[in-house]
């Protein structure tokens, strides 16, 4: 077929569907109503002579012909959207962008609060949207268009060839114990660290984190008592127990002025804490991008 054959809107409506796998939220997306955006895909449906996608426990599910094309478009539109908007003056006063990031709570708690003031006075009509994240690895979202930023990750995604990044935050760790805890009366030594037992911080469930990495190189290993998800709720489960928790310092000092722990000094070198800025390569010339990720580089 042809280019000029089809109506390059129905490819539009054809990546929301993909994404969201949902007929409501793609037509949301892309503000038609679902009888439009269900005309529409039957109209794609019979240019291509394929079913695209197809309902099931009512999740819109992708045909391989679907997955095929959505390789390719994922890539082509942002580049088409690039070269339609490449001249396009930025107005922070007047622009209605919208900005998705996906994060942990404590990269949210550490960035967003600051982020938001900032857009906000100055970009009125700009939004934010903070996508929980489910990934370990966010490399996926940014090259899918699902996600603008992502934030707080350090992990393979530095050696891919589409995504670009900077280091917005680095600081060290430190361990935290409940005030008056009857073990720590002289300071906390390797040895005591390790005979406690320790809360662990893991957004995706993984088993072993950084201090646990360092300990077995050193062929050393702690007792975990308790694992979760959210670092901004791990430091009060040590309020009413004997456990250890290691976290970044800034939430140590924060919280410190805010509930009974105390801190100290980890009896082992671990490597900082770093706070990575992720985007796809394709954003890094729209106007309005730019201005975001300054505003996030000022800070």
């Amino acid at each position: 077929m042809d280019l000029h054959q089809l109506d390059l809107n129905l490819l539009v409506m054809f990546d929301a569907l993909y994404r969201h796998q949902s007929v409501s939220q793609a037509a949301n997306e892309i503000c038609i109503s679902q009888s439009a955006f269900s005309h529409g895909l039957s109209r794609l449906r019979k240019r291509l002579n394929d079913e695209l996608f197809i309902r099931t426990n009512n999740v819109m599910v992708p045909t391989s012909r679907a997955q095929e094309m959505a390789l390719h478009l994922t890539k082509a539109l942002p580049l088409i959207s690039s070269a339609i908007n490449e001249r396009q003056v930025f107005n922070p006063k007047t622009d209605t962008s919208e900005f998705k990031f996906s994060a942990t709570d404590y990269t949210e708690f550490s960035l967003l609060p600051r982020l938001i003031g900032r857009v906000n006075h100055q970009a009125p009509n700009i939004k934010l949207n903070a996508i929980g994240t489910k990934e370990h690895h966010p490399l996926a979202l940014l090259e899918n268009h699902q996600v603008d930023f992502a934030l707080g990750y350090s992990h393979l995604i530095e050696s891919s060839s589409t995504i670009e990044s900077f280091t917005w935050l680095q600081e060290s760790y430190c361990t935290i114990a409940r005030t008056n805890h009857p073990a720590l009366t002289n300071g906390l030594d390797l040895d005591t660290f390790l005979s406690l037992s320790h809360v662990r911080v893991s957004p995706w469930g993984e088993k072993s984190g950084v201090v646990d990495d360092v300990l077995a190189k050193q062929k050393l290993s702690r007792s975990v008592a308790l694992q979760l998800p959210s670092v901004l709720v791990a430091p009060h489960t040590v309020l009413h127990s004997d456990l250890l928790l290691t976290i970044p310092r800034t939430i140590a000092e924060q919280l410190s002025s805010q509930i009974n722990i105390q801190i100290f000094e980890i009896p082992i070198d671990i490597p900082n804490y770093h706070l990575n800025i992720y985007w796809h390569k394709i954003n890094s010339a729209k106007p309005s991008f730019k201005w975001v990720k300054q505003q996030i580089l000022s800070l």
